[in-house]
C-alpha cells in the first residue's frame, strides 16, 4: 500500500493550488459577505475553473474529461477547499455526481450525456434524494418552507411521471442536470428499491426551486429546496440501478466533500500558526506557551490523521469490489468532526480577537459548522455504519 503522490497527483494538485490562491482566495471574503443568497453562487469563478478542466475532472477521458480517480480528486479537492469551502464543495458536487454516473451508467448512456455537459462550461450537476414517506427528514417542518408532495414514481406509457420534494440540495438552482434518487425511508444506501433519473435542472422549467436558504457559512455553495410536481420525463431519463451500482458511488459522495473540508481546516490552522508566531505575550511569541503550542500540535495531529483516513478510503474504494461502505461512512464522520475541531481550536489560538468579525477565524468556524449540517448528518452516517458491524 503506497500513498506517495504520483506525478499526476502533484501536477493537478499544483494547478488547483494556483487556482485557489490566484482566483478563489481573493474573492472568497466578498462572496461570504454578500447579503443576497441567490446572488452568491460564483458562476464566473467556476467557469474559469471549468476552462482549466476542474469541473469535468471526474468525467472519463473517453468522454472528454480528465478521467481522474477518487484519490486524485481528493488531492485537488483539498486545494480548492483551502481557497473557499463553498467553492470546493460546489465542484465536489459536480465530481460526485459524475462518479455516480460512471458507476451506474453504461458507456452508451455516458457518451450521450457527457457530450453536452463537457462542452457547457456553465453547466453543473447535483443530486437530490426523495423518499416515499412524507415524514422523511428531508421534509423540513420549519415555518415558511414550502413542502412538496410525497415522492412518487409512476410509469406513463414510454416515460415516467415524478413527484417529490428535497431540501438542502447543493448547487440546486444552478444545476443544469439533477440526479434524482427515489428510495425508501430509512434507506441504508444500497440499490434495493431505489430508482434514479437524470433530469434537466430548474432553468428548464421542470423542477422548481421552492426556497433558497441563507446558511451561516459555506455560502458560495448554493443551498436550495427542490420540488417536482407531476414532472414527465422520457424513458431514457431513468438510470438503471443494477445491484452494486449505487454502492460504488457512495465512496465519492463521502470522500469528495470531506476533501474540501480538509483544505479549509488546513487554512484555518495556517492562520492560527502565523498568529501564534507573531503575537507576543509574556515576553515571547505565544507559540512558545504550552497551552497554545499544544493546541497547534493537536491541530497537526488531526490534520494528518484526517488526510490519511481520507486517502486510505479513496485508495481502497478504487480497488475493493464491492467497496467498503462502512469505511466510507466512518471516514466522512471522522474527517468532518476533526475539521470542525481544528477550526474551533484555531479560533481559540487567536484568543478574544478570534471571535471578532474582522478576524478570519470566525469565518472558518461558520463554514465548518455549516459543512457538518450539509448533506447527511454525522449521526445518520454512524447509524448506517452501525448496521454493518
Amino acid at each position: 500500500m503506497d500513498f506517495a503522490p504520483e506525478e499526476t497527483h502533484l501536477a493537478l494538485q499544483g494547478m488547483a493550488n494556483d487556482f485557489a490562491r490566484q482566483e478563489i482566495f481573493p474573492v472568497s471574503g466578498e462572496i461570504d459577505l454578500q447579503k443576497d443568497p441567490e446572488g452568491r453562487f460564483p458562476a464566473d469563478l467556476l467557469e474559469k475553473g471549468s476552462r482549466l478542466g476542474l469541473r469535468t475532472l471526474a468525467v472519463p477521458e473517453s468522454a472528454g474529461g480528465g478521467g481522474a480517480d477518487l484519490l486524485t480528486l481528493c488531492f485537488v479537492g483539498e486545494e480548492l477547499g483551502w481557497g473557499d469551502l463553498g467553492v470546493g464543495v460546489a465542484l465536489a458536487q459536480d465530481w460526485s455526481v459524475s462518479c455516480a454516473l460512471n458507476a451506474i451508467c453504461d458507456e452508451a448512456g455516458l457518451a450521450e450525456f457527457y457530450g453536452g455537459f463537457v462542452a457547457n462550461h456553465g453547466g453543473h450537476l447535483t443530486r437530490a434524494e426523495f423518499a416515499s414517506d412524507p415524514s422523511f427528514e428531508s421534509r423540513m417542518p420549519y415555518s415558511g418552507i414550502e413542502e412538496g408532495p410525497p415522492a412518487a414514481v409512476v410509469r406513463e406509457g414510454e416515460g415516467w411521471r415524478l413527484s417529490g420534494f428535497a431540501a438542502h440540495v447543493m448547487n440546486g438552482a444552478a444545476a443544469r442536470h439533477v440526479l434524482l434518487s427515489f428510495g425508501a425511508p430509512g434507506d441504508s444506501g444500497d440499490s434495493s428499491g431505489r430508482q434514479a433519473f437524470l433530469v434537466d435542472g430548474p432553468a428548464s422549467g421542470g423542477l422548481r426551486v421552492a426556497q433558497v436558504f441563507d446558511p451561516m457559512g459555506m455560502r458560495a455553495c448554493q443551498d436550495v429546496s427542490l420540488v417536482c410536481e407531476d414532472l414527465r420525463v422520457p424513458g431514457k431519463s431513468r438510470i438503471p440501478c443494477e445491484p452494486g451500482g449505487w454502492e460504488r458511488a457512495i465512496p465519492a459522495f463521502c470522500a469528495l466533500p470531506a476533501s474540501a473540508a480538509l483544505g479549509a481546516a488546513r487554512r484555518s490552522n495556517e492562520h492560527a500558526t502565523v498568529h501564534a508566531r507573531e503575537r507576543v505575550q509574556g515576553g515571547k511569541p505565544i507559540v512558545e506557551h504550552q497551552t497554545v503550542g499544544f493546541m497547534l500540535c493537536d491541530n497537526l495531529m488531526e490534520l494528518d490523521a484526517a488526510r490519511r483516513a481520507l486517502h486510505a478510503s479513496a485508495w481502497e474504494a478504487g480497488r475493493a469490489k464491492p467497496p467498503d461502505l462502512r469505511q466510507s461512512y466512518l471516514m466522512k464522520v471522522f474527517v468532518s468532526e476533526a475539521c470542525e475541531r481544528i477550526a474551533r481550536r484555531s479560533m481559540e489560538v487567536w484568543g478574544g480577537a478570534g471571535y471578532m468579525t474582522e478576524a478570519p477565524m470566525e469565518r472558518f468556524v461558520r463554514d465548518m459548522t455549516s459543512f457538518m449540517h450539509a448533506g447527511e448528518m454525522m449521526s445518520s452516517l454512524r447509524a448506517r455504519a452501525m448496521r454493518m458491524i
